[in-house]
């Protein structure tokens, strides 16, 4: 081939690529263009279940999320790579639930906590059992349902269509990354649609299932649970705001729980509040609860500290009590100060209860705390919701046709090592590294159901203990 005709051909190609990737554009902005039109109109998620629709999602996923996100390993984003190019061939024989959980494993490929395909919007898109389960340990319990199931509330669920509550835990695991327990925090969206069950293959039906519970009596009893329909208006919660019993306004006084909310300890109290405190005189101490490393609507966080500076002082607390179990994180430079100053505030103990619901800038805090003071912090409760090394930073993904979000991570953390040795880490963790060896409990104080229905409140206790 001629230098001319090897130029002619370059350049025919990338036109045809140039022609190609403009075609893909446009039919990705027209689609998304009608979805966001509808959405509009609608206020609520539209479901385009086409094979067009489907491979324009795809064509975003790979661009704006597989493309961006850092924390798959080599081995993982050749698999994620191969199950899209799968997903992508089979486009038009796959249901639109189908679609929407194999792109969440594809998600929990990198087996990263951050890396997300949010499940609570995806709920909203598929039917729904009317109760609501929480795990402790590694079992489901009813916290919560409508009137005419409440003779379930408090049973552990055992089964579903006849098989063990285990099959269909281990398949939800794989809809999402990082550690296991992490993992549970969302299972009971899974557990609670017939129709993502049905859809890999694990109940026979789609529009109900039969849930087979041992009681609080220790009974069994099974019972045939028919969902009510996607309905974007469903009250919106994250998964722990089922811990506590007070009724949401959005529930309408249709809803029980399994707690009497007088019998709720305190730290199930108020479930709206982003931060709080108490003073605790019979311990000596001062009580912080803290449920969100950001501002809330009515208050920023940085005048909740300043308040917590100011009450310490006040009540010449001799010891602190951290309560940072509800915590999902939020912005990790928002507390860092604070926790490194607390230790001179206080002359006592720091005891720290943590479970697996304290994640992202939660966890950052615990570091921080716990590096400035290691001899006098006490981690109480259970282990935190990701490992010290893990990656975050990214943005939410919105797929245009399916309505599907999720959240890539492009940034590192790492608190066992401060750091060192990585260039890929948090610029802010990279000036004010953490470098803790571990944060696990120093004293294990898991929130067991026999604790919980009884309105007790275990890592509390402990810390009384302690402090005693």
């Amino acid at each position: 081939m001629t230098v001319r005709g090897a130029v002619r051909k370059s350049l025919s190609a990338l036109v045809l690529g140039y022609l190609m990737r403009m075609l893909v554009s446009a039919v990705i902005a027209a689609v998304a263009l009608s979805a966001v039109a509808s959405f509009a109109q609608d206020t609520a998620p539209i479901v385009v279940a086409t094979a067009e629709g489907r491979v324009a999602d795809i064509a975003v996923f790979r661009a704006e999320f597989l493309g961006k996100d850092k924390s798959y390993a080599p081995a993982a984003r050749a698999e994620a790579e191969a199950r899209l190019n799968t997903l992508q061939a089979t486009a038009a024989s796959v249901s639109q639930v189908f679609f929407e959980l194999e792109i969440s494993r594809i998600v929990g490929l990198a087996d990263n906590g951050h890396t997300a395909f949010f499940p609570g919007p995806r709920s909203r898109r598929y039917n729904r059992v009317e109760v609501r389960l929480v795990p402790f340990g590694e079992e489901f319990y009813v916290l919560r349902t409508k009137a005419q199931n409440a003779d379930l509330l408090g049973a552990r669920l055992v089964a579903i269509d006849g098989k063990p509550v285990a099959i269909y835990r281990d398949a939800a695991r794989t809809l999402a990354g990082g550690t296991m327990s992490w993992r549970d925090r969302n299972v009971g969206y899974f557990l609670e649609s017939p129709d993502q069950m049905h859809a890999l293959g694990l109940v026979a039906q789609s529009d109900a299932a039969t849930y087979r519970f041992e009681t609080r009596s220790g009974g069994t009893t099974e019972r045939r649970l028919v969902p009510e329909p996607a309905n974007p208006d469903r009250p919106r919660a994250n998964a722990e705001r089922w811990l506590s019993p007070e009724p949401m306004a959005a529930e309408g006084g249709e809803w029980r729980a399994a707690l009497p909310a007088s019998a709720a300890p305190w730290s199930l109290r108020d479930p709206e509040a982003p931060f709080r405190w108490r003073g605790a005189p019979e311990l000596n101490a001062i009580v912080i609860d803290m449920r969100q490393n950001n501002d809330a609507e009515k208050q920023t966080i940085q005048s909740f500290l300043d308040d917590m500076v100011r009450a310490i002082k006040a009540q010449r607390a001799q010891h602190v009590v951290l309560d940072m179990r509800l915590n999902g994180g939020g912005d990790l430079n928002t507390t860092r100060d604070f926790m490194q100053a607390l230790p001179k505030l206080v002359p006592g103990k720091l005891l720290v209860l943590t479970s697996p619901w304290t994640f992202s800038a939660a966890i950052s805090s615990v570091g921080y705390l716990k590096q400035a003071a290691p001899q006098r912090v006490t981690i109480i409760g259970e282990p935190v919701g990701d490992r010290l090394n893990f990656f975050s930073e990214g943005s939410v993904v919105t797929l245009p046709n399916s309505q599907a979000e999720m959240l890539n991570a492009t940034e590192r953390h790492d608190y066992a090592t401060g750091c060192r040795g990585y260039r890929d880490c948090h610029e802010p963790v990279v000036r004010h590294p953490i470098a803790v060896p571990t944060l696990a409990p120093d004293v294990a104080a898991p929130w067991t159901i026999v604790d919980y229905l009884a309105g007790r409140d275990p890592a509390m206790e402990a810390a009384a203990v302690a402090l005693r």
